[in-house]
């Protein structure tokens, strides 16, 4: 049986089905990250957890190319992608324009920012502020993307990245502090 680094390997070579292997290897961890995101919602995207899964795999399968060489690198990836369709589809429901629903958003790797809770405009800032720093720092914003969104623990981090968990638990800060710059 392939390893996931073998099927992200043999997906980004273009080869028939891999990533339809991929997806249904990891099927229950992408929906246990799915999950997580529509509890981070409070419930208010009207989503279901089988919905984001499948919205997300669409979006993924439409990329030019999969992102992630490693389980860690395509479990941010991931993360980011079902974070992008919480916000299309908040967006979409026009939550900003009218105040909606408050959006419970809670980051646990970077837990003072923004809130626990922060409406659709706070969430947007969050996105922009994540996206500036993945321009500043490529490496603090995956290790946030795959912690504090996708969910991995920081001891796989420390192995995905060969380093201590110390390491991975410093890093971290300067990630917080950064995207606490970011966010003013």
């Amino acid at each position: 049986m392939d390893t996931i680094t073998e099927l992200l390997q043999r997906s980004h070579e273009g080869q028939a089905g891999a990533l339809q292997q991929l997806y249904a290897r990891l099927y229950p961890e992408i929906k246990r990250v799915a999950r997580a995101r529509l509890a981070q919602s409070g419930g208010v995207t009207g989503l279901s957890t089988t919905t984001l899964v499948h919205e997300g795999f669409l979006r993924i399968a439409e990329q030019a190319g999969l992102q992630g060489r490693s389980r860690g690198e395509f479990f941010a990836y991931v993360g980011r992608v079902l974070r992008s369709v919480v916000i299309d589809h908040l967006r979409a429901e026009g939550r900003g324009k009218r105040g909606g629903a408050q959006l419970l958003f809670t980051l646990s790797a970077a837990a003072d920012v923004p809130g626990p809770t922060a409406d659709l405009t706070e969430l947007m800032a969050l996105d922009r502020a994540l996206t500036q720093m993945r321009d500043i720092d490529p490496a603090l914003y995956e290790l946030l993307e795959m912690h504090a969104f996708a969910g991995v623990p920081i001891a796989e981090i420390a192995t995905l990245r060969g380093v201590a968990t110390r390491t991975v638990d410093r890093e971290l800060l300067k990630a917080r502090l950064l995207l606490q710059t970011l966010l003013g």
